[in-house]
């Protein structure tokens, strides 16, 4: 069962007008990308489509990375492990494991319970917001739209030298 905040991130950051209907919850499992962008104020306008088109390569292999890490867990509820098999339930789930982490390192929400969503069973600890995959994970999308201050990471956590989505490594793959 995936379980919405009790409250929106940064109230009045979100323009509504720009999405009248469902919450920032809600796009986060239904557009994950276009969610990021509504949660930081930025438009489609305001973007390059290339730079989207980039995140939504990244965000892509990230989302791939966490189902692997979900598939090869030790620790994983065996209602997880059921819903894994159907892939509609399978991409809701990795996109809630984005949107968790994405709140739990925007930097107004930090530490807030309050404007994270929660998930019953628990998410085996790999794909939980503080292991280093799952902020190196945010920082990349961040990274891509130039917004990597509105996060909070934990000290250490850097950039991969080399980004899948770069121009050079999509040519070499």
């Amino acid at each position: 069962m995936l379980l919405s905040p009790s409250s929106l991130p940064m109230p009045g950051s979100v323009d509504s007008s720009r999405h009248p209907s469902g919450s920032l919850f809600t796009t986060f499992l239904t557009a994950p990308l276009q969610a990021f962008c509504l949660l930081l104020g930025i438009s489609g306008s305001d973007v390059e489509m290339d730079t989207y088109n980039k995140a939504e390569k990244l965000l892509s292999v990230l989302l791939n990375e966490w189902g692997s890490m979900l598939a090869a867990s030790d620790t994983l509820d065996p209602v997880w492990a059921q819903v894994l098999s159907d892939p509609f339930l399978r991409r809701l789930i990795l996109r809630f494991i984005f949107c968790l982490a994405v709140l739990t390192l925007y930097a107004p929400t930090f530490d807030k319970k309050e404007f994270l969503p929660e998930c019953i069973p628990c998410l085996p600890e790999a794909v939980l917001p503080t292991p280093a995959t799952s902020q190196t994970a945010v920082l990349q999308i961040a990274d891509v739209f130039g917004a990597t201050n509105r996060f909070i990471f934990s000290e250490g956590i850097t950039l991969p030298e080399s980004r899948c989505c770069d121009e050079e490594s999509m040519s070499s793959s």
